[in-house]
């Protein structure tokens, strides 16, 4: 099915496709809780905790994610409008911080709700005062700078889009990134390091892809769901990336999709030598601590 805001929007200017998506903003979220709630009356007695929180670093599958949560049974993807008009005055919503009210909102709802904020003092109370056990996902950063890459120079309403434009090669496009977004990225990741460990479940994108049938079953463990393992098979196959990517393969590319590739290590198909010395300075002791590399020999 086409989406037709989007599809608008790609013919629009950044200023006026921000202005339609932030007078959708509230009245989306106006449906969207509304069906929420109708998840809730007929199934909400199913389930200990009504709300799905999912913390996600932009570009590292949590919009997948997003949509596995969402087809359990009654539960509806949420966007609150505040996140949106954040994210239509800064780059993106990876510093966000969610109002006091955010969670309290929902009340009587099956909703499933992913943010890119970061793991702000603030976030971290909230989401401790309503005793709500969340999900944090992220990804290789040299593979979400290069997804980033992609997704602005093809999304024309991004407010990044005319800068990413006039870069006329992928490595110079990711040598901005690594001079803007990287070391917020990377504080990112850190900031959500001192969240309760009882709340919080920190996952990789990469795991996910890899084994999703593990991982999935330890976040559903984590949100305290009982669903039955023929259920979990049918989520998966839904949302897996030939379904969501219109037939196509892992690895086989399309720019211009918002499943652009489906794959990890992509970024060696892009980092020149130049690239990798800038990265291993900024990043080289978080790639390892991360476990994505064993030492600066990449």
């Amino acid at each position: 099915m086409i989406n037709k805001e989007k599809l608008a929007q790609r013919f629009m200017t950044p200023k006026l496709a921000g202005l339609i998506k932030n007078g959708i903003a509230y009245p989306r979220f106006k449906n969207q809780l509304a069906q929420a709630k109708k998840g809730y009356q007929e199934f909400g007695h199913q389930y200990k905790q009504p709300t799905l929180f999912v913390a996600g670093l932009p570009k590292s599958g949590t919009t997948w994610l997003e949509k596995m949560l969402s087809t359990i049974p009654g539960f509806h993807e949420i966007m609150i409008p505040e996140a949106v008009y954040y994210e239509q005055k800064s780059i993106g919503s990876h510093d966000f911080d969610y109002p006091a009210d955010t969670f309290s909102r929902l009340s009587k709802s099956l909703s499933v709700i992913k943010l890119h904020v970061h793991g702000s003092s603030n976030n971290q109370e909230i989401l401790a005062k309503e005793g709500l056990k969340y999900v944090v996902l992220f990804r290789d950063l040299r593979d979400v700078a290069v997804s980033y890459y992609f997704y602005v120079r093809n999304t024309p309403w991004h407010p990044e889009h005319k800068t990413y434009s006039k870069f006329m090669t992928v490595q110079e496009g990711l040598h901005e990134f690594s001079k803007v977004l990287l070391p917020e990225y990377t504080n990112w990741v850190d900031s959500w390091r001192s969240a309760s460990k009882e709340l919080c479940l920190i996952e990789r994108y990469e795991d996910l892809r890899t084994d999703p049938h593990t991982v999935m079953n330890r976040i559903i463990d984590h949100y305290q769901l009982r669903l039955s393992n023929e259920l979990l098979e049918q989520i998966i196959e839904k949302n897996s990336f030939g379904n969501l990517a219109s037939g196509r393969k892992a690895g086989e590319d399309n720019s211009s999709s918002f499943f652009r590739k489906g794959v990890s290590g992509d970024w060696k198909n892009h980092f020149d030598e130049e690239l990798k010395a800038i990265y291993k300075n900024q990043i080289g002791d978080f790639l390892i601590s991360e476990g994505y590399e064993l030492n600066d020999k990449w």
